[in-house]
């Protein structure tokens, strides 16, 4: 493939997603940056370097979508972490025009994503760096020993980061919002031995059984809604209000047409198969 060819693939993601094998596409992105860094051009190396990203975030966000599909929500919660983490890293160094690979879209897409998981809390731990080195030039890094290699800044086509050699650990805590995301905390079923998944990932299956395509647009918007009370048989009139406002069922929500919930609304800008109901309760 020549970079010509590279860039026709990146561009067609939205149509080739179903069939998509980037083997070649890696390979060669590879050769020409090698080739690239031997004749001394640090621009081409960088714009290759680019290409590289953009293709691993597409390929991982069409991997996203297929997870989602096989209801395979934490996979693809991982997933969109590593894109995150790769959108913050290119977007120092790429200017995409008029969402030419499909940049803006996934940058877009990948917050609301998340804004419909359930997780709240994650496990962080904590840990005491004691050696670190560069990984452009391999030499080890301190306040008073810096290498002039500047973190995030392109060198020879490679991005330049801190690789941690020796490190101490020194605790955990449960946080709310976490540096790493995929440290989430699951169940333990004591008669499998192994975790057990308890989230409700209703909003997520919802929208990706709407979804056709990876690389279609959608929103969503949160507001409150009258939930019908045949849906809340399971609550006495004595006990607390599903709506959470500390207020007894039969002096509050039971009074009213429906229990007040948020309530979540998708637009799509292709039209769902049909077939699927507009409207689903969940709790």
């Amino acid at each position: 493939m020549s970079l010509k060819e590279i860039q026709s693939y990146l561009r067609a993601a939205p149509e080739n997603f179903g069939k998509r094998d980037s083997t070649g596409a890696v390979t060669e992105l590879k050769r020409l940056k090698a080739a690239a860094v031997a004749a001394s051009d640090q621009s081409l190396a960088k714009y290759l370097w680019c290409l590289e990203t953009i293709l691993e975030i597409q390929d991982n966000f069409i991997k996203t979508f297929f997870h989602f599909k096989s209801q395979e929500f934490f996979d693809g919660w991982c997933l969109l972490e590593r894109i995150e983490v790769s959108l913050s890293s290119l977007h120092d160094h790429f200017y995409e025009q008029d969402n030419e690979f499909q940049i803006g879209l996934i940058t877009a897409h990948v917050p609301r994503y998340q804004s419909l998981f359930p997780y709240v809390y994650f496990a962080s731990p904590e840990y005491l760096q004691i050696e670190k080195i560069c990984n452009i030039c391999q030499k080890p890094i301190s306040i008073r020993n810096p290498c002039g290699h500047r973190v995030g800044q392109i060198y020879n086509g490679e991005y330049c980061i801190r690789l941690v050699t020796k490190m101490e650990y020194v605790g955990m805590a449960m946080v709310k919002s976490p540096v790493q995301k995929y440290s989430v905390p699951f169940l333990h079923d004591p008669q499998t031995g192994k975790s057990k998944d308890q989230y409700n990932y209703s909003l997520v299956k919802f929208l990706n059984e709407r979804l056709q395509s990876p690389f279609h647009d959608w929103t969503v918007t949160w507001t409150q809604a009258r939930h019908p009370h045949s849906k809340f048989k399971f609550v006495g009139r004595n006990d607390p209000c599903p709506c959470k406002s500390g207020k007894k069922y039969k002096k509050c929500c039971l009074q009213e047409e429906g229990v007040i919930q948020p309530h979540c609304k998708f637009t799509f800008s292709v039209e769902p198969p049909a077939g699927l109901p507009n409207l689903e309760y969940s709790y």
